[in-house]
């Protein structure tokens, strides 16, 4: 996935190709965001 603000590719917090989660993390080092994707495509930014 790509970051919200700088467009960087974003590290996969709670990622295995072997499991499916309802709620995905991701973390981009650049901007030092973290941000949830749901299970529906919804993306929200988690406040630090």
């Amino acid at each position: 996935m790509s970051c919200l603000r700088c467009g960087k590719l974003m590290i996969w917090l709670n990622g295995s190709i072997s499991h499916t989660h309802d709620n995905n993390y991701y973390e981009c080092k650049n901007c030092k965001i973290k941000v949830i994707k749901r299970s529906d495509d919804t993306i929200t930014e988690i406040e630090q």
